[in-house]
């Protein structure tokens, strides 16, 4: 199946029926069908060609949505970038995904001539601006073009043509480009809408940004299944969202550990009624298992879903909700229709109870990184058949008896202190079991005696004291002696990624 088929379909089938909801405005999938179809007309009537990449920098909005499945029906390949980029990167995206057009806002224009000012594009991108019009012919009208009737003839494509190109950072620091067909996010959404049992009567809060395929995933299968949408541009005004939680009667929510942490410092949650929300979700990084009970006051009736997924071949495994209990520090086992296993540095398969880095065999993987055969090589291994390869995704896990994967650390982010392997996500959810802790990252610096020092920095949620004593304290009752932080730090903030996650390297 086709990704904008989710739209068309559910267009036909339920065409009066509100499909996103953003601020004020609601909107039917008829409304969005038409203009993502008049803005692939358009678009056409400009020579896209099947394949051409189009990006899209703009805010999560109705205007998004729209270009998504607009580029799509046209047969064009989807890029979208984080709407926090600054000029150098979004100038490097633009440059390595060859983008004929690029759909922006106003407000976002200066941001993309400076971009294109040491473009190496053969041609300059038409630019589609959402927002009051420019009274500027280098710009096209994003309102007046989706908004135009044009004759539209379905393009030929097929499932194995490119859909998406959605970057992330590699361990240089530059973005790479993860290459993703029809297909295979289609075979995800398929087992995602099965698993979150997803119907046409849910109603999902989007917080992520959609450039990331956490965030994409949770469009494309609410459309495919029928659902609402309601999109949001972040956290950032916390009562703000909790509010529209309740307005919408919101049954499904996605997030990161870094929004479930200032969730948790909210006062009087746990008073509110909140028994319509169906299921969370948490991705992007390891959940500390301190959140669990915590997040189960708030939401009592809520199934909680502890999932692993990268870029690469955006989701791997879930854990059954019932089986949290048992097991809060696993992500369970693969998917259907996914293979996974552990291997050490040699490429050997390591048994049960032993650390090694996750390789996955499935229609999830990607094709490799866009111009960037090198890069892709060093991920994408031979698989079992010739034409087969499988991906390492460099995460480290231990399996279980039971087939279970429990998240060690990123490869590049395991600590090695005193001869000793430390897993930083380990003494975290140590840290995140004193109370006054908001959040923390646990990460290695150099020195010249243990070889690497392990340094925990701390938020504390407001109004609360801590004490490096009293921190070390707490760990040497809870964990092995080397694997207590050598230096506590409290600081009033983490590094964080364009998409929430917590930063333990320069490199994210």
């Amino acid at each position: 199946m086709l990704i904008h088929e989710y739209l068309s379909r559910t267009a036909t089938r339920l065409p009066e029926k509100t499909a996103l909801v953003c601020g004020k405005l609601r909107a039917s999938y008829r409304m969005i069908d038409e203009r993502a179809k008049n803005f692939a007309a358009f678009l056409r009537t400009q020579e896209l060609e099947r394949g051409d990449r189009v990006a899209v920098f703009i805010d999560s909005s109705l205007e998004t949505v729209v270009a998504i499945f607009g580029i799509l029906e046209a047969g064009g390949c989807l890029v979208i970038v984080n709407p926090s980029t600054h000029a150098e990167r979004l100038g490097f995206i633009l440059n390595d995904a060859g983008a004929k057009f690029i759909v922006a806002s106003v407000e976002k224009l200066a941001t993309v001539e400076q971009a294109l000012k040491n473009s190496s594009l053969p041609a300059r991108p038409g630019i589609i601006l959402t927002g009051p019009a420019e009274d500027d012919d280098r710009y096209m009208s994003f309102e007046q073009v989706t908004n135009t009737l044009l004759p539209f003839t379905p393009v030929k494509i097929i499932d194995a043509d490119l859909a998406a190109i959605i970057y992330t950072s590699g361990s240089t620091g530059q973005p790479k480009g993860v290459t993703h067909l029809h297909r295979t996010i289609n075979s995800v959404v398929d087992v995602v809408a099965e698993y979150l049992e997803h119907t046409e009567n849910d109603v999902i809060l989007g917080l992520l940004p959609l450039s990331s395929s956490y965030g994409l995933l949770q469009v494309l299968v609410t459309f495919k299944t029928g659902g609402r949408i309601v999109l949001e541009r972040g956290f950032g005004y916390p009562y703000e969202i909790i509010q529209r939680l309740k307005d919408e009667r919101v049954t499904g929510f996605a997030g990161a550990p870094t929004v479930y942490a200032i969730m948790l410092k909210l006062e009087g949650l746990e008073r509110e009624d909140f028994s319509h929300l169906r299921y969370l979700t948490n991705a992007a990084a390891a959940l500390p298992a301190a959140f669990i009970p915590q997040l189960r006051k708030i939401f009592p009736q809520a199934k909680i879903y502890l999932m692993h997924g990268l870029t690469e071949c955006l989701r791997t495994t879930f854990l059954p909700p019932d089986e949290i209990d048992i097991k809060p520090t696993s992500v369970g086992s693969g998917m259907k229709n996914v293979e996974l296993w552990l291997e050490d540095a040699s490429g050997n398969r390591v048994p049960q109870g032993q650390v090694g880095e996750m390789m996955v065999r499935g229609s999830n993987i990607m094709q490799g990184y866009w111009n960037d055969p090198e890069s892709t090589a060093k991920v994408l291994k031979p698989g079992r058949y010739p034409w087969e390869r499988v991906l390492r995704t460099r995460d480290l896990f231990v399996e279980d008896e039971d087939g279970d994967f429990h998240f060690v650390a990123r490869e590049d982010e395991l600590i090695k202190s005193r001869g000793e392997k430390v897993s930083p996500v380990e003494v975290e959810d140590v840290l995140y079991r004193l109370d006054a802790v908001q959040e923390t990252r646990v990460i290695g610096v150099p020195d010249g005696v243990l070889g690497q020092a392990i340094r925990a920095e701390i938020v504390l949620k407001e109004n609360r004291t801590l004490t490096a004593q009293e921190v070390k304290a707490h760990c040497r009752k809870n964990i092995e002696d080397f694997k207590v932080p050598h230096h506590i730090e409290f600081v009033d903030s983490l590094p964080k990624t364009q998409g929430g996650k917590i930063k333990r390297t320069e490199q994210q």
